[in-house]
């Protein structure tokens, strides 16, 4: 399982522009194995936006689809797309899942 994370600055008030643009353009350019996604906003500032990403890939599957050069064109479009709604990435990075923890009070 791996994990992506990118934590942004946006442009004021550009949350639900750069919202559409970040969704991918067709059903055909979601990555292969992404399972969940999560977009937050900072409690401290409302124009800082962090997206979390879970995957069902191990390393070749990731190799795979950083290969394909069709999802490749499609996702420099999308940043693109979303780069002009925001002020700087703060934060990125493709992460190994180590382990999960449920704490025992979730667990039921």
């Amino acid at each position: 399982m791996m994990y992506a994370m990118v934590v942004r600055r946006l442009k004021p008030g550009a949350y639900e522009r750069f919202r559409r643009a970040w969704e991918p353009d067709s059903l055909e350019h979601w990555p292969a194995g992404m399972t969940k996604i999560w977009i937050a906003r900072s409690e401290d500032d409302p124009d800082v936006i962090a997206t979390w990403s879970l995957f069902e890939l191990d390393e070749a599957g990731y190799e795979a689809l950083r290969d394909d050069p069709e999802w490749m064109s499609a996702e420099l479009g999308r940043v693109e797309r979303m780069s002009e709604f925001e002020t700087e990435v703060l934060a990125s990075g493709f992460f190994h899942v180590l382990e999960e923890i449920v704490p025992p009070t979730a667990a039921d």
